[in-house]
C-alpha cells in the first residue's frame, strides 16, 4: 500500500473533485451549481482553481454547453471512482440489522455467567438475529482488561474490578452468594450458623492459583476462616461432588437457584455479611458508539434481567 503524502493533500480542497465531477455530468456552470447547492460564482471560481491546478482548460464551452477537454476526460474515471468510493464509506456507517446481518461478537465471561446468561441471551437471537454467532472463552478479572485492550474480546462479563479509564461498563446484576450441601451427608437445618460454616469442609470456584477462588479477598475482609479442600473452575464439578460428599460449597444466589435442586442438594443464607458482587458488562470505549456493538449490550442487559427472579435482586452495598 502506497504511502498518502497527508501534507500536501491537506492544501488540496477535496470540495474541487466534487466540482469537477458535477461539471462532467451537467456540461453547465448554472446547472452544476445546482446540483452541489452553491452559487454559480462559487462554482466559477472552483473551476478556475481546477484549471489552475490541472494547468488545462478542462472545460471549453461550444455553443450553450462546456465541453470536457481530453485531460479531463482521462481525469474523470478515476475521480468518479474516488468519490463512489467515499459515498460507500459513508453508507456502510449505517445502524447494525440484526435481522438481516451477519456478525460474530467475541465474548470473555466467567464460568458463573456462562451457562444461565448465554443461554437466555441465544434464545433471543435465535429468533430476533438468526446471522449472529457468538465465540466464547472464559476469562477472570486477571485477563479481561488485557484481553478487551488486545481486541481479543469484543465484550467481558463477570465480578470485574478494576480496569482503567477507557473500559466502560454496565451493571447486569448484583445476587449475592449462598451456600449449598446435601441435607443427608450434613444434617444442617438451613439456615447454618458460623460455627457451622467454619468447621465445614469446602468445595470452592476457582480459576486462579488458590484453593480459596473468587471469594478469597471477600472471606478475608468479612474475618471468616474456612477449610478449602477442593477448587474447581466449573460449578457443576462442585454440585455434582457436593451431591456425593459431605462437603459444603459457596457459590453465586443465582446459580444455586438454577441448579441445586437438581442435585439434591439444600441451600442456605451465608451466616455472615458478604459484600456486593456485582456481575458487570465491560467494553472497550472504542466500541462504545459501535451500533453492532451496541445493539449486542441491549440485548444482554434484557436477557440478564429475564433470568433474574424478583425476589433475589438486591442492591450493591456501598
Amino acid at each position: 500500500m502506497s504511502r498518502i503524502d497527508h501534507f500536501n493533500l491537506r492544501s488540496f480542497d477535496l470540495n474541487l473533485l466534487l466540482a469537477f465531477d458535477a461539471l462532467m455530468q451537467e456540461r453547465s456552470v448554472t446547472r452544476a451549481a445546482a446540483c452541489l447547492r452553491i452559487k454559480q460564482p462559487a462554482m466559477s471560481h472552483a473551476l478556475s482553481t481546477l484549471r489552475l491546478l490541472m494547468d488545462d482548460e478542462l472545460f471549453v464551452r461550444v455553443g450553450y454547453h462546456m465541453e470536457p477537454t481530453l485531460m479531463a476526460r482521462e481525469l474523470h474515471a478515476p475521480v468518479r471512482e474516488l468519490l463512489e468510493a467515499s459515498q460507500r464509506l459513508l453508507l456502510s456507517r449505517r445502524s447494525f440489522d440484526p435481522a438481516t446481518d451477519e456478525h460474530t461478537f467475541r465474548i470473555g465471561i466467567s464460568i458463573q455467567s456462562e451457562s444461565l446468561l448465554v443461554s437466555e441471551l441465544f434464545a433471543d437471537l435465535a429468533v430476533s438475529a438468526p446471522r449472529v454467532k457468538l465465540l466464547l472463552s472464559p476469562t477472570s478479572r486477571e485477563r479481561a482488561f488485557d484481553a478487551l485492550d488486545a481486541e481479543q474480546i469484543d465484550l467481558a462479563i463477570g465480578y470485574l474490578p478494576g480496569g482503567s479509564g477507557w473500559h466502560r461498563r454496565q451493571m447486569l446484576f448484583d445476587l449475592g452468594v449462598v451456600c449449598c450441601y446435601h441435607p443427608a451427608l450434613l444434617p444442617f437445618a438451613a439456615p447454618l450458623s458460623m460455627a457451622q460454616y467454619q468447621a465445614g469442609r469446602h468445595a470452592m470456584i476457582s480459576a486462579k492459583d488458590s484453593l480459596y477462588g473468587y471469594l478469597e479477598d471477600a472471606l478475608e475482609a468479612a474475618g471468616v476462616a474456612i477449610n478449602p479442600v477442593l477448587a474447581a473452575s466449573n460449578f457443576l464439578t462442585l454440585f455434582a461432588t457436593v451431591a456425593r460428599a459431605p462437603l459444603l460449597t459457596t457459590v453465586p444466589a443465582i446459580v444455586a437457584r438454577h441448579y441445586a435442586p437438581l442435585f439434591g442438594l439444600a441451600i442456605s443464607p451465608l451466616p455472615f455479611a458478604f459484600p456486593s458482587f456485582p456481575v458487570e458488562l465491560v467494553w472497550h470505549a472504542r466500541s462504545h458508539e459501535d451500533s453492532a456493538h451496541r445493539w449486542l449490550r441491549q440485548r444482554l442487559e434484557r436477557s440478564a434481567q429475564a433470568i433474574v427472579p424478583a425476589d433475589m435482586v438486591r442492591t450493591p452495598s456501598a
